[in-house]
C-alpha cells in the first residue's frame, strides 16, 4: 500500500530521515530528499531518488523544492524528520537561542506544509508526518528550547488535520523515545558512561534503533492509515509510561 508513492522528506541525510528514503526506494517509491551534506546519500543514487540540496534557515528557497523538483508530478506524502536538540540551563538562553530551534524543527515544517497543502503540488488523500518527541509531553531539565518545540507540533499536527481534512489529508506525528542517531551518538559523547546508562535505562525496552521507527512511518504513509489524523503515537521503548 506505499508503493509507487512520491515522498518528500526533509532529514534525508541521517538518522530516520536516512533510513526511511532507502526503505522507500527499495519499495519503487519515488523519493524527494532535503538535506545540507550530498556527501552522506552518495550511494542512493537511483531513477526514483532526488535529492535537494537546501539550508532550511533560508525560507525563500523552499519554492525550488515544488517548482524545479517536483517538475510537474504530484506528492503523496511528506515527512518532516529534519530537527535540532540544544541542551543548555535556562539563565543562558537568548531569543535568538530560540528562534534557532524553531526555525528548524516547527517553522520549517509550517512552510513546507503551506507548499504541499496547494493543490497544484499534492494529491487528494496524501499524508504528513511530523516527528516530534515525548519530549514534548513530558520535558526534561535543560531542555527547554527543545522541548517547546516538539510541544508545538503536536498543536501544529491538531490544527493542520482539521483544516486539511477536505481534501482527505490526514496529518499526523510520531513521538519517538531516545532513537541511536547521530544526534544521539553526539550527545552520549558529551556525557560520561553513567549518565548514558541512566538514558538507556529510561527505557524499558532500551533505546531504540531507527529501523523500530520506520514501519510506523510507512503505515502513516500508507493507505492503510487513511482513517488515523491529528494523532500522536510514541514509539519510546516504554519510557512514557514511567
Amino acid at each position: 500500500m506505499i508503493k509507487d508513492k512520491i515522498i518528500l522528506i526533509t532529514g534525508a541525510t541521517s538518522g530516520i530521515g536516512l533510513a526511511l528514503c532507502k526503505y522507500l526506494l527499495e519499495n519503487n517509491c519515488k523519493v524527494i530528499a532535503v538535506g545540507r551534506d550530498e556527501d552522506k546519500i552518495e550511494n542512493l543514487k537511483s531513477a526514483k531518488f532526488l535529492f535537494v540540496k537546501l539550508d532550511l534557515n533560508d525560507f525563500s528557497q523552499y519554492n525550488t523544492i515544488f517548482e524545479e523538483a517536483l517538475n510537474g508530478e504530484k506528492l503523496d506524502g511528506f515527512v518532516h524528520c529534519a530537527g535540532i536538540e540544544e541542551t543548555m540551563p535556562i539563565t543562558l538562553y537568548t531569543p535568538e537561542n530560540i528562534q534557532k530551534i524553531f526555525n528548524i524543527n516547527v517553522f520549517s515544517g509550517i512552510e513546507l506544509l503551506r507548499f504541499f497543502s496547494k493543490k497544484k503540488y499534492s494529491n487528494d488523500g496524501s499524508s504528513v508526518v511530523f516527528i516530534s518527541s515525548v519530549m514534548g509531553e513530558l520535558g526534561q531539565p535543560g531542555k527547554i528550547g527543545y522541548c517547546s518545540t516538539k510541544a508545538a507540533i503536536l498543536g501544529l499536527v491538531k490544527s493542520s488535520a482539521l483544516e486539511l481534512a477536505k481534501r482527505k489529508f490526514r496529518v499526523n506525528a510520531i513521538s519517538p523515545g531516545v532513537v541511536n542517531t547521530p544526534m544521539t551518538q553526539k550527545l552520549f559523547s558529551q556525557i560520561d558512561q553513567d549518565n548514558i546508562q541512566r538514558i538507556k535505562n529510561m527505557h524499558p525496552l532500551d533505546i531504540g534503533q531507527v529501523e523500530d521507527v520506520i514501519p510506523l512511518l510507512v503505515f502513516l504513509l500508507s493507505d492503510n492509515s487513511r482513517w488515523i489524523t491529528g494523532q500522536n503515537i510514541k514509539i519510546d521503548g516504554g519510557y512514557s509510561i514511567q
